[in-house]
């Protein structure tokens, strides 16, 4: 009789398994992107002058494969989860080293009108608000091009709850993340929240972001931005303005200069740009950022630090394209460490992207 029972039970699981499978979509996507890379300078070691010609990663997006699904609850609910993992096309290897998913982890509820909440890995709000709608180059892959927005914003962060909502034309994103130590509870805290507002062809928004340092909650970053774009018929313009200050030595590591921490740095960046869909096939992309900070490498200290960009991408299909991309940096006074061997640095690269 038990054996009957158990018998039915299971069954029973393999239907309700098939249902829910029925109702439930699963996708596998990425990008494969991969370019030859020239630096004019690229030794690592101030006072050395290296160039070199390399194979990288791609110009605009990380290579990266990732796992999405949905099932709809009725009632116009829907639960969805994400996946995903960053690899180097020139060696295979993983982007973040000892996560299976580097970039993104996380399960969400869409409760339709009153909202989404999502769990888990997730990118910060200010970086998707920067990707997604207001940096001309959605946040470049190459250090010597997303070395602002990047140093700003943090790109992503674990342990993190976050609700998104649209009500009319306003769009709003909050998040929280805790830390991983037991002993400074705040340590690793982060929270921020996002608003973007569209009218027609014209859009605004900005953020707002306090983050802990990881293993000293007494050491902090607080940044906010302001940005604006314009849709035109063929081409869109992009402008934004960030004012930060962080203890934690996060700026510094990004922008490449020294890592001490404690040292309140002080950072006003501002960008602009334009994306030119020049043909149907060919797109021109434009864009400068420019950053004055102080207390680089000591306190009172003061640098500047200046890029040009500029690529164009030539579309083979609606998934592959191939793409040409040159840019220049400049920096001077305390952030002349910022760049290897020089106070200028050009590079250029030629690549090929196919998403799938």
């Amino acid at each position: 009789m038990k054996r009957i029972a158990l018998s039915l039970a299971l069954a029973g699981l393999g239907l309700a398994a098939g249902t829910a499978s029925a109702e439930t979509s699963v996708t596998l996507y990425g990008i494969a992107d991969v370019s030859v890379r020239y630096l004019s300078t690229s030794s690592g070691s101030v006072g050395q002058d290296g160039s070199r010609v390399s194979l990288e990663n791609g110009a605009i997006s990380n290579s990266r494969w990732g796992l999405r699904g949905s099932e709809d609850l009725g009632d116009g609910m829907r639960a969805f989860f994400r996946l995903e993992n960053g690899f180097n096309m020139q060696n295979g290897n993983a982007s973040a080293s000892g996560k299976t998913f580097g970039r993104l982890a996380y399960v969400g509820l869409d409760g339709g009108q009153i909202g989404t909440l999502t769990l888990g890995l997730q990118n910060t709000v200010m970086f998707d608000l920067l990707a997604d709608y207001f940096d001309p180059l959605t946040v470049g892959n190459y250090d010597q091009n997303a070395w602002l927005p990047a140093a700003m914003s943090r790109v992503r962060n674990n342990n993190t709850f976050r609700y998104a909502n649209t009500l009319g034309n306003l769009a709003v994103m909050a998040s929280w993340a805790n830390g991983d130590e037991w002993g400074d509870k705040k340590a690793g805290q982060q929270y921020g929240a996002s608003l973007r507002y569209t009218l027609g062809q014209f859009a605004v928004g900005g953020a707002y972001q306090y983050t802990r340092a990881a293993t000293d909650s007494d050491q902090r970053q607080r940044v906010w931005n302001l940005n604006a774009s314009y849709q035109f018929d063929g081409a869109k313009v992009f402008a934004g303005y960030y004012n930060g200050r962080d203890e934690t030595g996060w700026v510094n590591g990004v922008m490449g200069g020294t890592t001490t921490a404690a040292l309140d740095r002080r950072d006003n960046g501002y960008f602009a740009g334009v994306t030119w869909q020049a043909t149907p096939r060919w797109a021109i992309t434009g864009a400068a950022y420019f950053d004055r900070s102080r207390n680089v490498v000591e306190e009172g200290d003061k640098g500047k630090r200046y890029a040009l960009v500029a690529v164009a991408e030539y579309s083979l299909s609606k998934r592959s394209q191939l793409y040409g991309t040159v840019d220049w940096n400049k920096v001077s006074d305390a952030t002349r460490g910022e760049i290897a061997g020089k106070s200028n640095q050009v590079g250029a690269a030629v690549g090929f992207r196919h998403i799938f």
